[in-house]
């Protein structure tokens, strides 16, 4: 494709059971103005004329897009899965939106090495808890707080300008990202850390939520991760408990 900026190749919107033809094409096409190549469609209605008419020059765009059935099986289509949200409420109670703005989360995607996956949730209800759960970050785009709730093509190209306009400027890390595997062995041991130290129960989804977040809104790298695995592993001993198979496995760095 033409005009394709260097950068946004990795860029994957994710479409969670859009409902209107007119939105659908529109996002097609607004990726071919920016350089983004791929589309994820997740239960979407069979597509009709008016999809395809909205579409213009992004119609091949769209005859690409792939169909899945859920929004986590295509987070296994991609490396980072970066929700978006109209609503933000920074409460304990409401943990699951606690989102960053847009500039934000374009100095995180400079770092953030692989795939990034932009999650945009229905027109009517956005994305599900469930599914915020899922997402390594949240977006949202700040609007008057009397109407804030963007037209879903709308944010769609809010978020695409942005990485577009940031897209030539080179990462700013060298060592190597930690992996998909690394993190969720990192995950899984602070919720044996957690359990080991007695956190209530209850308590456990917003800790592990806001960990999971922290550490994806840092681009942690090799190094990084391998100091947290060693220092937790250093707190379960501490406490009288004996390390797991992922201490052998990882072992220490140096």
């Amino acid at each position: 494709m033409e005009g394709k900026r260097p950068g946004m190749d990795r860029i994957v919107p994710i479409i969670v059971q859009p409902k209107y033809q007119g939105n659908i094409g529109s996002i097609a096409r607004l990726c071919r103005n920016f350089g983004v190549r791929e589309l994820i469609l997740v239960d979407p209605p069979p597509l009709e004329d008016e999809a395809w008419a909205y579409s213009m020059h992004g119609r091949e765009v769209l005859e690409r897009a792939v169909i899945v059935d859920s929004l986590e099986e295509a987070s296994g289509m991609v490396d980072h899965l970066v929700g978006t949200s109209g609503v933000s409420e920074s409460t304990e109670k409401n943990y699951h939106r606690n989102p960053v703005y847009p500039r934000e989360f374009i100095s995180w995607s400079r770092d953030a090495s692989g795939r990034i996956g932009l999650a945009f949730g229905r027109e009517d209800f956005g994305l599900f808890r469930t599914e915020l759960d899922i997402c390594d970050l949240l977006v949202t785009i700040p609007a008057s707080p009397a109407y804030p709730i963007l037209n879903l093509s709308h944010a769609v190209s809010i978020i695409l300008y942005e990485l577009f306009n940031a897209a030539e400027e080179p990462p700013r890390r060298n060592a190597r990202p930690a992996t998909g595997t690394e993190k969720e062995a990192l995950f899984a041991h602070y919720d044996r850390l957690m359990e080991a130290c007695g956190v209530p129960e209850h308590k456990r989804p917003i800790a592990r939520t806001n960990f999971r977040r922290m550490v994806s809104r840092s681009n942690m790298n090799y190094r990084e991760f391998y100091s947290l695995m060693g220092t937790f592993s250093r707190a379960m001993v501490r406490i009288g408990r004996s390390a797991t198979g992922d201490d052998a496995e990882f072992g220490t760095l140096g």
